[in-house]
C-alpha cells in the first residue's frame, strides 16, 4: 500500500482524511491485538468503539414484549383507578353523612319556620311547579331524542 492516507482522494478536507485515518489505524491496531497506548486519546476512543462495534449485539426482545407493556401499564392504571374510586366513593359518603346530618341537626330550627312559609303559598304556586316539571320533562326528553337520532351537535352521526 504505497499511498498516504493523509492525502485520501475520498476526501476534499484533510481534517476529515486525517481522522478516516485515526480510525482506521484504530481499528487495524484493534484487530491485530495491539496494547492500548496512552500517549493517543483519540486512537484509544476509536479503538474503544471498535470493540463496542465488533462485539455481539444484545439479546433481542422477546415476542411480545410491546403487549406484555402495554398489559403492565393498564393493570397498574386499573389498580390506581381503583384506589381513587373507591376514595372518592368514600369521600361522597362523608359529605352526604355531613350534610345529613347537619339537616337533621338543625331541624327544629327551620323546619317550623319552612312548614309556615310553604303554607303562606297561594294554591297558584302548586300548578306553577307542575309547569316547570313539565318545562324541565320536554327539555331534557327532546335532548335524549335528539342524542338518540344523532341530531344533537357534537354527537356521532348514525349510518344511514
Amino acid at each position: 500500500m504505497n499511498r498516504n492516507n493523509d492525502r485520501d482522494a475520498r476526501f476534499d478536507d484533510p481534517a476529515t482524511a486525517r481522522e478516516w485515518a485515526l480510525q482506521e489505524r484504530a481499528r487495524e491496531h484493534e484487530r491485530a491485538g495491539a496494547p492500548m497506548s496512552e500517549g493517543d486519546p483519540r486512537l484509544a476512543q476509536y479503538r474503544l468503539l471498535s470493540r463496542a462495534l465488533r462485539a455481539p449485539p444484545m439479546e433481542p426482545i422477546p415476542y411480545g414484549f410491546a403487549e406484555q407493556v402495554a398489559r403492565r401499564a393498564a393493570a397498574a392504571a386499573d389498580a390506581g383507578d381503583r384506589v381513587e374510586r373507591w376514595l372518592q366513593q368514600l369521600l361522597l359518603f362523608g359529605l352526604i353523612a355531613a350534610g345529613a346530618g347537619m339537616v337533621l341537626g338543625g331541624a327544629a330550627s327551620w323546619w317550623p319556620q319552612a312548614m309556615a312559609q310553604l303554607q303562606r303559598l297561594p294554591e297558584a304556586g302548586v300548578s306553577w311547579g307542575a309547569v316547570a316539571v313539565a318545562c324541565c320533562l320536554a327539555s331534557w326528553g327532546w335532548s335524549g331524542i335528539a342524542r338518540a337520532l344523532g341530531l344533537e351537535p357534537g354527537a356521532p352521526s348514525r349510518p344511514a
